[in-house]
């Protein structure tokens, strides 16, 4: 327990009456005090016996009256600050007199102290202590009262350097930001050797990478940082515990966040975590240079959550396989990894990526299931081959489909240099496409069959209309010739009978006709998977023969 020092309490007496200790910082043992001329409650700050002891005093009071300066709504005012005389060899706490504030006749000792005011609605430690973490948009809130703070100071040429939950205190409902300066007081004050000595500016896990080197020439980019290590533990529960490299932070991902991080991080709405990448970034020229900034982007990054719907997040996927296309791969280049960049890119959490991811595979590898009564399903199957094609391709390609299919079919221009075939029209509606697209390192081909059950699916309302008349004329019959009418709702149970029937053997007969389809449309995409590969390796010989493509 750190008692209240006897020579302080002695020297202020008359001006503040001691009554706890509220905490124990990195610099500083806090204690709670009525200030007995003006009857208030007040912080006093002594700062530790070890860092007093390396430091200047007259320029430690110098330096914190420059942050006794600083006005803002959401800074906590330097009331008073100062020094008094204590004995050489007494130590915090060890002093039986210094818990009754009785004087000490010992030699004297400089004790260094700051008064602030006192806040009753406690620090964002002990609200996350309470709660782990916080709403998104009560952080992004937090962060922005805290930023406006932070920009007013930087603009006045001070740096907090000490950014960090428990500097962060709650007086009304408001973030106001504690401490400002002091660090800044201390470093100027200790200069060399308090470098020397080891003494840590700045607390882990806050500290930005230029700080933790041991740099003094630091910027407003580096409360920046402090705050986004708020922002995220505000966010996640925990401090991010890495530095983020320069992709990390294009690609404005945690990459190697913990998988209890992944979670939480992928929950979060909008950009996010983009912004708090950005504000995390390693390197200073990539961080957010200005407080405000970083606070506006995060509100705007909240605001934007609901901006991409199931079909959009889809089609991102889909583009996302032809852009991830790795000539390496076989099959599928389908890459969650790169799909999951490209959609951080978006600002598509990587949950969202995933679960279109999911959809579109199972879309893929099998009969697709939709349309009125689940009869009329569209099948689409799409890879990325691993090989290049050239327009020169395209005629072998073509009779690939023909036989396949077996229809003539036509070709269509396109804008780029893609090949696009669809089957002739049919009456029962079918409609069948093949598109190949090159890429570079690699070729996409998307087969699709659009309404290929529609010639069964017509057959329903015949035998909607059949089995509904039959029912409809054996109950008038059976009226007719004297039955009750029991007996006609008999003929129309037989009806709805007669109508299920029909209508599940309508069914099977398209899920087999769909099978069968799926099945030619895999094979062809397979031969012509095939055919790219193999041309493609051909004019890579060539090349390497001295050969010109179109004579290999």
């Amino acid at each position: 327990m750190h008692s209240v020092p006897g020579h302080l309490a002695t020297a202020l007496r008359g001006r503040y009456a001691f009554e706890r200790v509220l905490g124990v910082g990195g610099m500083a043992t806090v204690y709670l005090a009525r200030d007995v001329r003006h009857g208030r409650m007040v912080a006093v700050k002594v700062l530790r016996p070890d860092l007093a002891a390396v430091i200047g005093s007259e320029r430690f009071l110098q330096e914190i009256e420059i942050a006794a300066r600083l006005t803002h709504p959401h800074i906590l005012p330097l009331l008073e600050s100062g020094r008094v005389g204590g004995s050489a060899d007494e130590r915090f706490g060890d002093s039986p007199e210094a818990a009754t504030g009785q004087p000490l006749d010992r030699s004297t000792a400089e004790v260094l102290y700051y008064v602030m005011p006192f806040v009753e609605g406690g620090s964002l430690r002990q609200v996350l202590v309470r709660d782990g973490t916080l709403a998104p948009a009560r952080a992004a809130a937090i962060v922005g009262e805290v930023a406006d703070a932070l920009a007013y100071a930087h603009r006045q040429g001070i740096v907090h350097r000490d950014v960090k939950p428990e500097n962060v205190l709650f007086l009304q409902g408001h973030a106001v930001v504690t401490d400002f300066g002091i660090a800044k007081a201390v470093l100027a004050a200790g200069d060399a050797q308090l470098t020397r000595s080891g003494f840590p500016l700045g607390t882990p896990g806050y500290m930005s990478p230029e700080q933790a080197a041991g740099s003094t020439a630091v910027d407003g980019s580096t409360d920046v940082y402090g705050l986004g290590c708020v922002a995220y533990e505000m966010l996640v529960g925990q401090t991010p515990g890495l530095w983020l490299d320069d992709e990390a932070v294009r690609l404005g991902r945690f990459a190697d966040a913990e998988p209890s991080h992944r979670e939480r991080l992928d929950r979060l709405p909008g950009r996010m975590e983009q912004v708090l990448a950005k504000a995390l970034a390693m390197h200073v020229t990539l961080r957010y240079r200005e407080a405000d900034r970083f606070a506006a982007e995060l509100a705007a990054a909240l605001r934007s959550g609901a901006r991409v719907d199931h079909d959009q997040a889809r089609a991102i996927v889909r583009r996302a396989a032809e852009l991830d296309a790795d000539p390496a791969a076989s099959g599928s280049a389908l890459s969650m990894g790169g799909v999951e960049r490209i959609g951080a890119e978006a600002g598509i959490p990587p949950g969202r990526v995933r679960e279109a991811a999911d959809e579109m595979v199972a879309h893929n590898d099998g009969p697709a299931k939709g349309g009125i009564f689940g009869l009329v399903p569209t099948l689409v199957l799409e890879r990325v081959v691993a090989g290049e094609v050239a327009r020169p391709d395209y005629a072998g390609m073509l009779e690939e489909i023909r036989v396949v299919l077996g229809e003539a079919g036509q070709l269509h221009a396109t804008l780029d240099e893609s090949m696009l075939w669809s089957s002739p029209a049919h009456g029962s509606g079918r409609k069948a496409e093949v598109l190949i697209s090159p890429r570079p390192g690699g070729t996409r081909v998307r087969i699709a069959d659009r309404e290929g059950a529609a010639s069964a699916f017509a057959l329903v309302p015949i035998g909607v209309a059949s089995a509904v008349m039959i029912g409809i004329v054996g109950a008038i019959v059976s009226g007719a010739s004297g039955s009750d009418a029991a007996a006609a709702v008999a003929g129309v149970g037989a009806a709805l009978g007669t109508f299920t029937s029909g209508y599940l053997a309508v069914r099977f007969a398209i899920r087999r006709q769909l099978q069968r389809r799926h099945r030619q449309l895999r094979s062809l995409l397979n031969r012509l998977d095939a055919l790219i590969v193999e041309r493609d390796s051909r004019r890579g010989h060539a090349h390497r023969a001295g050969t010109l493509p179109g004579e290999a």
